[in-house]
């Protein structure tokens, strides 16, 4: 349809625009040429009257009625039939125009007037001489200024007919080369493969075009961090579950050329170990999909204190088993704007990693308090550790420090736990702080601080993929 094209659009519109002023101007013009003309034709009346009256004071005054002869005045151009005069003397028609009817043109004896004779509408002027025994009418048909003024209104228009085609091809030309650039945008990505995410040129761009590339830069951009990050995860998950598949596998093969029941329920228990610790990754690789996946959508207030205290109440059987006391210190009424699911798992993935890796008779201490516009949550615990040197590769992903690959079977880490907290502070524009933990009882551990504001300062903003 050609409405659809942005070009034919605007054309239309431009020249639907110019001409709708123009017919108002002309309009205007004509309204206010029509009033000037009815004045002068009026004065010319006037005038013409006038002369009359002047041709007559003292010529008829005096003639005999006995002698009284109608005449006709000459007609001496075409243009004179548009004016008719009468002239008379008493009730009696003394002097007219060839164009004038034999009845009186205006039953008004005075000034302007409009009448109609024999069907004709005229306007007509009437005036009596310095004696008042003289009338002299002098009309004009209306018809003949409604020609005028058609005449007029044609001669306005004519210029429209001509100038709004020519107007129209060059509006066209103009739309068309103003966008080219749009034209040009359009063809390079058209050109572009799939994996083609290069920024497109902003060189030579109108100022109405460079945001829409700008955006379509910063588009291409996070498409192509995502399909970076997507080839990665791909790739560490895949190394990921090679290791514990193989593991599986030759565990069940101890299991079935086992000849002994005691070397079999070994074999089979190390199954059970690793099918547990491959659910915990395939469930840690699915959160990790869904929290990169995720927006910053349905934030609302959190009672903060209040969550955490929940999901470690949920965890105290966990840490039960293990001996490990768990201390919660938090100030009441501290609330952040957020998504309690994506919250909740924060603070169980903290939680849950401190119990993994604190050892029997250990003690982890979790604390909530205010920091100027944010809330602070700290967890800390007695177990292995991360050297100072590795504390800045922590919450990468798959990343596991030596210590925590040592205890890997008795803690079930996949190194994705810290990498999931810090993807939902950054969505909730917080941060999270690696150190280790001083005051331990065994003299090393882990504190882990997590900082969200309490106005949900992320919310509305696309986080970009890690």
């Amino acid at each position: 349809m050609l409405t659809s094209s942005l070009k034919a659009r605007l054309t239309l519109a431009i020249c639907a625009l110019i001409g709708l002023l123009w017919l108002l101007a002309a309009a205007a013009t004509w309204l206010e040429a029509r009033h000037e003309a009815e004045e002068l034709f009026d004065a010319h009346l006037i005038q013409a009257a006038s002369l009359l009256i002047a041709q007559t004071n003292g010529e008829l005054d005096d003639e005999d009625d006995d002698t009284f002869e109608e005449s006709h005045a000459p007609e001496l151009h075409r243009y004179a039939r548009r004016v008719a005069f009468q002239v008379w003397l008493g009730d009696r028609l003394r002097l007219h125009s060839a164009n004038a009817p034999d009845s009186p043109l205006s039953g008004k004896r005075e000034g302007l007037s409009d009448s109609v004779v024999d069907g004709e509408r005229w306007r007509v002027f009437s005036a009596w001489n310095e004696r008042r025994q003289v009338l002299i009418q002098v009309g004009e048909r209306i018809s003949a200024r409604d020609h005028m003024a058609r005449t007029v209104a044609a001669g306005l228009l004519k210029p429209l007919l001509i100038a709004l085609p020519l107007a129209a091809l060059f509006i066209w030309l103009a739309v068309r080369h103003g966008v080219r650039p749009l034209e040009r945008i359009a063809a390079e990505v058209e050109r572009r493969s799939p994996e083609h995410l290069a920024e497109l040129p902003t060189n030579d761009l109108p100022t109405e075009v460079q945001p829409l590339v700008d955006r379509l830069n910063a588009l291409f951009g996070r498409v192509a961090r995502s399909f970076k990050q997507e080839r990665r995860f791909t790739a560490d998950a895949a190394h990921e579950l090679r290791t514990p598949l193989a593991g599986l596998r030759a565990q069940a093969q101890v299991a079935l050329g086992a000849t002994e029941d005691a070397a079999r329920r070994h074999a089979l228990n190390a199954v059970l170990q690793g099918c547990d610790r491959m659910t915990h990754l395939v469930e840690q690789l699915l959160l990790l999909a869904r929290v990169d996946a995720a927006g910053s959508g349905d934030f609302v207030d959190v009672d903060f204190v209040e969550l955490v205290r929940e999901v470690v109440g949920q965890l105290v059987p966990q840490a039960i088993n293990k001996e490990i006391d768990i201390e919660l210190k938090a100030d009441a009424g501290l609330s952040v704007r957020g998504n309690p699911a994506w919250l909740s798992i924060l603070v169980r993935n903290l939680v849950d990693n401190a119990i993994r890796y604190t050892p029997r008779n250990g003690r982890i201490r979790v604390a909530i308090e205010p920091v100027n516009a944010a809330v602070s949550l700290v967890v800390e615990d007695d177990g292995p550790g991360v050297a100072e040197e590795e504390l800045s590769r922590l919450g990468q992903r798959f990343w596991r420090s030596q210590e925590s690959v040592q205890n890997s079977l008795a803690a079930g880490g996949s190194g994705l736990g810290l990498s999931i907290v810090g993807r939902i502070a950054e969505l909730h524009g917080g941060r999270v702080d690696f150190a280790s933990n001083k005051t331990s009882a065994t003299g090393s551990g882990m504190r882990i601080q997590v900082r969200l504001p309490k106005d949900g300062a992320a919310q509305g903003k696309e986080m970009p993929p890690r």
